[in-house]
């Protein structure tokens, strides 16, 4: 079975190649298209083909859908100052992917949107991750759209893994208003598996939420990873605009953040990549263990399936 993976090299991306290949997926039958180089490179010690594209303009990269079987689609802009990148990498990656199928007649499509499209707090990333559920949905493709909760796993840098570098950088922790965001966070093996689940056993045409079984407020979530650092570290809570302020500017200041690309020689395995995350301090942080499933799918609901691990 060929499977085309854009927007492969991100978070998701990284660890559904290392999910596949402990499954004993044929590796050279999966292909990454991705726009960063650096991860690109990091993702192909798997064994993966992979194909450096900016999946918002059309072009060459689309003749790797040739004799493929599925699409799970995960180009994603988290965060930007601007609109411009959220439309570009959210809905025009989407609508060429969509296109690159249609001429390759392949049917079914896994797409990654978010819980945040149907949350209260509407920003470009909701409204744009939006528009690309809208696009699939309307597609005339054969569809599973999946809207995870945050994620937490190896090479996280955008998630619980973004709280536990920026909190040992700095020994004030910002929290905008009140903190009592609920969070509902869950293991990306979770996630990963219940894609090579559902690359076996298609759910045609449905909308699913993924949820961590358990409900976190925010400033909770800050208090947990701030207690297993250790050290004089403490919350301060701020108005939201100032909030947004600091982590716009934070965000300039920073600048773009890949992976390294290589390791130490000999010594690279799924295993390896897992442990190193965790002695770093992500496995404090685990709701269980992350290299197997322990909660059983419970679907419920009506309207759109619920999935809580």
């Amino acid at each position: 079975m060929k499977i085309i993976i854009p927007g492969g090299a991100g978070f998701v991306g990284r660890n559904l190649v290392r999910i596949l290949l402990t499954a004993d997926y044929p590796m050279d039958d999966v292909v990454v298209i991705d726009s960063s180089p650096g991860n690109l490179a990091y993702v192909k010690k798997y064994g993966v083909r992979t194909v450096n594209a900016d999946l918002s303009v059309p072009g060459e990269w689309t003749q790797e859908f040739e004799n493929a079987d599925i699409v799970i689609n995960l180009p994603a802009q988290l965060s930007s100052p601007g609109h411009e990148p959220f439309y570009r990498n959210n809905v025009l990656a989407t609508k060429n992917i969509i296109d690159a199928m249609k001429k390759t007649h392949i049917q079914r499509i896994i797409h990654f949107s978010s819980a945040a499209v149907i949350s209260l707090w509407q920003d470009d990333y909701a409204r744009t991750k939006a528009e690309g559920e809208r696009l699939v949905r309307e597609s005339g493709l054969d569809y599973c759209i999946l809207q995870p909760s945050i994620m937490y796993g190896p090479t996280d840098e955008t998630n619980i893994g973004f709280l536990i570098k920026f909190a040992k950088k700095v020994p004030v922790f910002p929290i905008p208003g009140h903190g009592k965001w609920p969070r509902q966070p869950h293991s990306i093996d979770d996630v990963c598996l219940l894609v090579l689940k559902f690359i076996e056993d298609f759910p045609h045409n449905e909308v699913i939420s993924v949820n961590g079984k358990e409900t976190i407020y925010y400033k909770d979530m800050v208090r947990t990873v701030l207690s297993e650092l250790g050290g004089f570290k403490f919350r301060v809570f701020l108005p939201i605009p100032l909030f947004i302020f600091l982590m716009n500017w934070y965000q300039k200041m920073k600048g773009v953040v890949e992976l390294p690309t290589t390791g130490e020689a000999g010594h690279w395995s799924p295993e390896t990549e897992y442990n190193g995350w965790a002695k770093a301090g992500g496995s404090n942080m685990s709701l269980h263990n992350a290299t197997q499933m322990r909660r059983k799918i419970r679907p419920c609901g009506s309207a759109r399936d619920r999935i809580t691990w």
